[in-house]
């Protein structure tokens, strides 16, 4: 039986794009999937090695990735204890079976903890003032565009949003230099594709958009069947400062769900159709969402009705 979605971020989105940070209870900061071990095999097989398209980092950041490697495994057997056995130097899996050594030598601490935990993560450290990229293990996106925010500020990344950075640049760089040790916080994205997988495939902003043409040709002859055509992406945020080297841990966690698990959930299908009926046609084409707009409202109509 397919689960419902563990977050609806959309039930309270706005139109215009928000940081919507809400405080979050350490306990909260890492989740584990129910499809944790096909997950987490997948994403070691993509972060093997550190390609350089996911990942990248500069030798000063090697103390804040130390830094969060004990956090996480303190975090992992303080919380998530039905999953994870182990200590600071050690860590076991209950559900997949694997062992890893948080001590290894000839790795980096972000590379293990790429394998060890379902989120993905970036680290900032200041410099002159301005909060930097210093490490990055990204499986989730293979664009490369995060990871190559390294030595940068993540203005970077965000050019390709439209109009991010000109609307919130500025507040967004504040927001991430006043967050503070012990006080985490959290937010959401959220977008309709047809990628189900988690780990999206090569190329993949171009690959969304190619997916969202092919899925609304298929979707022309037939809305009805978005539900299984097309799948609920989310993007979990948090941010947590290092108490001991004051670096800004950054985590990713994405969930994916067919869009047919809201069929009977009322406020949800309102929530999506006041927002895919109210962005404008530059945010849905970033989104890859412009092509499937009029099927997925239709769908959703028909489920109001």
């Amino acid at each position: 039986m397919t689960q419902s979605p563990r977050h609806r971020p959309y039930l309270t989105a706005g139109a215009a794009f928000e940081i919507g940070l809400q405080p979050m209870q350490t306990a909260q900061w890492l989740d584990v999937g129910p499809d944790h071990d096909v997950f987490m095999a997948a994403k070691r097989a993509r972060l093997a090695g550190c390609p350089p398209l996911y990942y990248r980092s500069l030798d000063r950041s090697r103390g804040a990735q130390a830094e969060l490697l004990r956090l996480v495994a303190a975090n992992l057997t303080a919380h998530h204890a039905d999953v994870f056995t182990g200590d600071a130097r050690s860590l076991n899996d209950r559900i997949d079976g694997s062992h890893h050594d948080l001590a290894d030598p000839a790795r980096e601490p972000l590379d293990v903890l790429g394998g060890v935990v379902e989120e993905d993560f970036v680290l900032f450290d200041s410099e002159e003032r301005r909060d930097i990229v210093v490490a990055a293990s990204n499986a989730y996106t293979s664009s490369g565009r995060i990871v190559s925010c390294v030595g940068r500020d993540m203005r970077f990344a965000h050019d390709p949003v439209p109009n991010l950075n000109d609307d919130l640049g500025s507040r967004i760089d504040r927001v991430i230099g006043h967050v503070q040790a012990g006080k985490p916080v959290v937010r959401f994205n959220w977008f309709v594709t047809p990628i189900a997988s988690r780990l999206f495939p090569a190329g993949s902003h171009d690959a969304n958009v190619a997916a969202g043409s092919a899925a609304a040709r298929l979707l022309a002859a037939d809305h009805r069947k978005a539900g299984q055509t097309l799948w609920l992406r989310v993007e979990r945020q948090t941010f947590l400062r290092l108490p001991e080297t004051g670096a800004l841990a950054f985590g990713i966690h994405t969930y994916s769900d067919p869009l047919s698990v809201i069929s009977g959930e009322r406020d949800s299908l309102m929530a999506l159709h006041r927002l895919l009926g109210s962005y404008s046609e530059e945010r849905l084409a970033y989104g890859g969402m412009l092509a499937t707009r009029g099927a997925i409202l239709k769908w959703l109509e028909e489920r109001l009705a």
